[in-house]
């Protein structure tokens, strides 16, 4: 598993990198248009991988463009990209990054809690046009969670599970340990609703490998 640290802004970098991120997210959605200069300036030579996100509105995030301004808004920062995260509702400009040679991060976020049968369903959609699948639910009870854990163990590998909101959000740091392949931090300022500070996750990590 790895920690991603998402930032809303380029100045949060230099402390994700020394709080440990294995890869940084940066959300363009927050951040706003990056000019080619900036983008050579803030990202060339970076020690971690780099994901790019524009996170739409209907997803959570502050986007509210269309396909042509989405890719717009990437295009400076594809040359760092180890990663770009694209939403379902986008997928029809995935071909465009593969054919670029950048792996993708498939996502959905909703704010309900599919059943079994659908969240294999959206798996299998997020497959078929990204490299590691990404869903992300909102449980209202304890046995959601645990649906959601089961899911994530026996979902096929690699594939990458959270939560919307602060509610049970414990569960960010459990499903890491039944096969999400990425967990999502902060290093100061949260760019989701009930992320936990990297060094929490780092903590969390040391408690279970002393027990």
């Amino acid at each position: 598993m790895q920690c991603v640290v998402s930032v809303p802004g380029l100045d949060l970098i230099p402390r994700a990198i020394s709080e440990g991120a294995d890869i940084i997210e940066i959300r363009l959605d927050l951040t706003g248009y990056i000019p080619e200069e900036t983008a050579h300036a803030s990202f060339t030579d970076l020690p971690v991988p780099l994901i790019f996100t524009i996170r739409s509105v209907r997803e959570g995030g502050l986007f509210t463009g269309g396909h042509q301004e989405w890719w717009n808004t990437l295009l400076p920062c594809i040359p760092y990209a180890k990663y770009v995260d694209i939403e379902d509702g986008f997928k029809p400009l995935a071909s465009r990054l593969k054919g670029k040679g950048i792996s993708t991060i498939s996502s959905v976020h909703t704010h309900s809690m599919p059943d079994g049968r659908t969240l294999a369903t959206l798996e299998s959609r997020l497959r078929s046009f990204g490299d590691i699948p990404k869903i992300v639910v909102a449980p209202e009870t304890r046995d959601d969670v645990l649906s959601l854990l089961s899911f994530t163990h026996h979902a096929e590998k690699p594939i990458a599970t959270s939560i919307m909101g602060t509610k049970f959000r414990h569960a960010r740091l459990l499903l890491p340990l039944f096969g999400s392949s990425l967990i999502y931090c902060h290093c100061g300022t949260a760019a989701s609703p009930g992320q936990y500070h990297v060094r929490e996750w780092r903590e969390f990590c040391r408690l279970l490998k002393d027990h």
